[in-house]
């Protein structure tokens, strides 16, 4: 960890009591597990813009063509 620097973080009661079970639970340390969960929620954000960027050009319809196309095939009443 000589690399790692150091932050301060807030949680509100119930995270924090969350957390700590956590850490007992699967025997990381509160930095160790904070810092998986925040490297998973990056990479998930990285996945989810790469997608978007995959699908920026694909054909769009309005909503109101997806919804009439939905009732058009008798999914949705209306």
């Amino acid at each position: 960890m000589s690399n790692d620097s150091k932050t301060t973080l807030y949680f509100s009661p119930a995270v924090r009591k969350a957390l700590k079970k956590r850490i007992v639970d699967t025997n990381e340390t509160m930095s160790e597990y904070v810092d998986r969960a925040v490297a998973n929620a990056i990479a998930e954000d990285l996945e989810d813009i790469e997608m978007i960027e995959e699908r920026r050009n694909d054909p769009t319809e309005s909503l109101d063509e997806f919804l009439k196309a939905l009732k058009a095939d008798g999914i949705i009443q209306g």
